[in-house]
């Protein structure tokens, strides 16, 4: 990751003469959120607070093969902000999703090699692939919804093959002090040989007809998992499989349902002591999560229902918590091109209790905001 200055700087200094076709592209978003908690030991949580995300992007097409991208992004709430900037080599800190309130940092920065039927980029950039929907969530990789602002580092290519499937490989880097993408303890990335980690995915290009999504995936990241905790020392590799399939249906007019199921699973993961649960032998990692979506009731309005459950030994998720039920119903709307109003309320609550709990947590939040996209 730090010579990818060294080789953009080259690039596009060596390009210096060619075309200069550079496009400026961003978003800003606003809006509220609240919370109420009860907490495992009993006592009960709840704020609210106002929240903006603000991203600037530039492209620049240097010819038909070679282009690079910066985008600037910062995040901040109402109160309880930090200050200050992001270092571009650096990760999240851990088990975190996104950069906190009050920081700001480049969560774009890569060049980028298209021809024939072969994509790469090297760099910092965004990566997603998530279950379709109003709603849409994933078991493996997510970077920035919400008000998040997150990435991925490292080293990523897509085929487009012959066969209707799309190929994506991507070598992502761990700093020992904090991954770019969101990995759950007892996952520890001190280890030399964690230091990068490996992402295979096979998507189905057709999405026109019944079925809207069809993709399967898998994670490998070796020598993180400390399955008897991180103060034990032993580790073992961690893989995580996932797949998901939708469908869609024309109903009347525009409007369409799509409805969608996710799995995870991944054979190694940490004892269930180390997860905080009662009994003894392996966490469970069998996860799954259903989506149920109304498109397009009326012109540019559409409802999501998703529900689903995480297993404590599952490790990768951003948007579900390990050892939770997540059940979430959001709204859309847009009213012209670039904007969109949501409404969301969730309840999340802990699968099981843990061994040392006075009850399960339970949570209920619910946002409302509004997107402006150029």
């Amino acid at each position: 990751m730090k010579y990818l200055v060294v080789v953009a700087a080259g690039l596009l200094a060596s390009s210096a003469h060619a075309q200069n076709n550079v496009d400026f592209s961003g978003d800003i978003r606003f809006g509220y959120y609240g919370f109420d908690r009860d907490e495992r030991n009993g006592s009960n949580t709840d704020d609210d607070m106002l929240r903006l995300r603000v991203r600037a992007g530039l492209q620049w097409d240097i010819n038909d093969t070679w282009s690079f991208k910066g985008r600037y992004a910062a995040r901040m709430h109402n109160k309880d902000n930090n200050s200050g900037w992001v270092n571009l080599f650096e990760g999240l800190n851990p088990g975190a999703s996104s950069i906190a309130a009050g920081e700001s940092t480049l969560d774009e920065f890569f060049v980028r090699a298209r021809y024939g039927k072969w994509d790469h980029r090297i760099g910092r950039f965004q990566t997603n692939n998530r279950l379709i929907g109003v709603a849409a969530k994933s078991f493996s990789r997510t970077n920035s919804t919400g008000w998040d602002v997150g990435y991925t580092d490292g080293l990523m290519t897509v085929y487009k093959s012959d066969a209707g499937i799309n190929v994506t490989g991507l070598i992502e880097y761990n700093d020992k002090d904090g991954t770019a993408n969101l990995r759950r303890s007892p996952l520890d990335f001190h280890a030399t040989a964690s230091r990068q980690s490996y992402y295979l995915a096979l998507d189905a290009q057709d999405t026109s007809g019944l079925w809207a999504q069809r993709s399967i995936d898998v994670t490998y990241i070796p020598s993180a998992l400390y399955y008897n905790g991180v103060a034990a020392g032993d580790k073992r590799d961690y893989i995580g499989f996932s797949g998901r399939v939708a469908t869609q249906v024309k109903l009347r007019g525009e409007t369409r349902l799509v409805s969608g199921v996710e799995l995870a699973w991944a054979p190694e993961t940490q004892s269930r002591a180390v997860a905080g649960l009662p009994g003894s032998g392996k966490a469970d990692s069998t996860s799954w999560h259903v989506s149920v979506n109304l498109m397009d009731i009326l012109p540019g309005h559409s409802i999501g229902l998703v529900h689903g459950e995480s297993e404590a030994g599952w490790l990768l998720s951003t948007d579900f918590q390990a050892n939770g039920t997540l059940t979430e119903l959001r709204y859309a709307w847009v009213p012209m091109r670039g904007h969109q109003l949501e409404a969301r309320v969730r309840q999340r609550d802990d699968l099981r209790q843990l061994a040392n709990a006075a009850r399960k947590r339970s949570e209920t939040d619910m946002y409302l905001r509004y997107t402006i996209s150029i």
